[in-house]
């Protein structure tokens, strides 16, 4: 499993993200769905792009950065929200449209944790399995405001919007290297000041695997009686994990008009 306090030098950096780079090509190569749903982002990116760089309003840059906590929901927990959460930290860039849509680019780490024995279940008790999953994630989400957002304004400085997009993930996956994500959630954004934003987000992930825990085998044992049920792993159903946090974004240059040529 990668861990960052065991880089020292720059080489190991560098290889790190080289073979996962070649990952990222093998999945993108070989799976369909995938390179549909991004194929179908990117298109709805340059549509909302080309359509509200032609209304004159205002876009702009923001960068910043992410302090929160992640979990996760698997077998081990399949339901329970902020089951044992952990420290997570990004980076967040973000390219504001108007004051509606805006699109958010996020590299974020968390280590993620799951143990049998925090659960009064004789069955997790038995089976007594625990995981760590480091893990890097990289994602292009679009925003969209419920409230026109001005930022300094002095009435409409503050919104809730929801977000959601693709999203790459690198950590522990045995047998199956990189995952793919969807990022989905919603949030509030207060601007006070012309070069300062606060959201405040709980977004889920959507995974295409059950390997986030490392546990794999759907097989159970039936003399743990009326626990029978409860099996090893469900098959079929996919694990997720979620963040929660503070994005504190700061404007990079000044508010730029965008306008067609016409309306000039």
């Amino acid at each position: 499993m990668f861990n960052l306090k065991n880089i020292n030098t720059m080489e190991s950096i560098l290889s790190f993200f080289k073979a996962k780079g070649t990952k990222v090509y093998t999945i993108f190569a070989t799976k369909k769905l995938q390179r549909k749903i991004l194929l179908l982002f990117l298109i709805l990116l340059g549509t909302v792009k080309v359509s509200y760089s032609q209304r004159g309003n205002y876009q702009y840059d923001e960068i910043g950065g992410f302090i929160g906590i992640g979990y996760y929901n698997g077998e081990i927990c399949p339901v329970k929200p902020l089951y044992n959460p952990q420290l997570a930290f990004g980076l967040n860039f973000r390219h504001g449209f108007n004051d509606r849509l805006a699109l958010s680019f996020q590299a974020l780490r968390c280590v993620l944790k799951g143990d049998d024995n925090d659960f009064d279940n004789e069955y997790q008790k038995a089976r007594n399995l625990r995981f760590e999953n480091e893990i890097i994630e990289l994602s292009l989400q679009m925003e969209f405001n419920f409230l026109p957002l001005k930022k300094g304004s002095k009435y409409n400085f503050i919104s809730p919007y929801i977000a959601a997009g693709p999203g790459l993930v690198i950590g522990s996956f045995p047998h199956e290297g990189l995952q793919f994500c969807i990022p989905f959630g919603l949030g509030v954004k207060i601007s006070p000041t012309q070069k300062f934003t606060l959201s405040f987000e709980w977004k889920y992930r959507k995974m295409f695997t059950d390997m986030l825990d490392h546990i794999n085998d759907d097989l159970y044992d039936p003399q743990y009686g009326v626990e029978y049920t409860k099996q090893r792993s469900f098959l079929g159903n996919d694990d997720m994990y979620s963040f929660i946090g503070a994005v504190f974004s700061f404007q990079i240059g000044s508010t730029a008009p965008k306008q067609c040529g016409a309306y000039r």
